[in-house]
C-alpha cells in the first residue's frame, strides 16, 4: 500500500511542479506585455499592473475613435460644394480669364482653352492650383489678331454654359 502512496505523491508533486512552470511561463508573457518596470514584481501587482494596463489601452482606444470621427466631421465640411467664380479680365488684345471652384466640381482645363481658342485667342500660359478645397485655374491668352480682338461677351457666355 505504501508503494501506491508514493506513486500517487510524485505524481501530485510533478503535477505541482508542471504547474507552477507553466504559471512562471504566463506571468512572464504577462509581464512581457506589459510597458517595462524597473523593479521585479509580485504575482498580485503583476495583475493589478495588466488591469490598470488594459483600462488605459480601453480609454486610449475610445479617444482615438472619438478623434477618427470628428475628423471624419471635419473632411465633410471642408468638402462642401463651393460654387464656381469666373471672372474675366479684358486687356484690349489680351484675356485672363480665372475661375475657382470647389474640388467636387472638377473641369476640364482643355475645354476652356478650346473655347478661348475657338473665339480668336492663342494661348500664353495656363495653370491649375489646388489647396485644400478649392481649385483655381488660370489662363492667360492674347488675340491672334490684335486688330480683331476677342469677343469677351462671347467667351464669357460660353465659359458660363461649361461651368453650370
Amino acid at each position: 500500500m505504501e508503494l501506491g502512496s508514493d506513486s500517487t505523491r510524485i505524481n501530485r508533486c510533478l503535477v505541482e511542479r508542471e504547474r507552477r512552470r507553466h504559471m512562471k511561463s504566463l506571468s512572464s508573457q504577462l509581464s512581457a506585455l506589459l510597458p517595462p518596470q524597473p523593479t521585479r514584481m509580485s504575482m498580485p501587482e503583476l495583475v493589478d499592473q495588466a488591469t490598470a494596463y488594459v483600462k488605459e489601452l480601453q480609454q486610449n482606444l475610445e479617444k482615438y475613435k472619438q478623434m477618427k470621427v470628428e475628423m471624419k466631421l471635419d473632411c465633410s465640411k471642408r468638402s462642401r460644394k463651393i460654387s464656381p467664380v469666373l471672372n474675366i479680365t479684358d486687356s484690349g488684345s489680351h484675356l485672363e480669364v480665372n475661375l475657382i471652384t470647389g474640388l467636387n466640381n472638377q473641369f476640364a482645363l482643355s475645354d476652356f482653352i478650346s473655347i478661348l481658342q475657338e473665339e480668336g485667342a492663342e494661348i500664353i500660359s495656363a495653370t491649375c492650383q489646388c489647396t485644400e478645397d478649392r481649385a483655381t485655374y488660370t489662363i492667360l491668352s492674347q488675340a491672334v489678331y490684335p486688330r480683331i480682338g476677342i469677343a469677351t461677351s462671347s467667351v464669357l457666355e460660353r465659359l458660363k454654359r461649361l461651368i453650370c
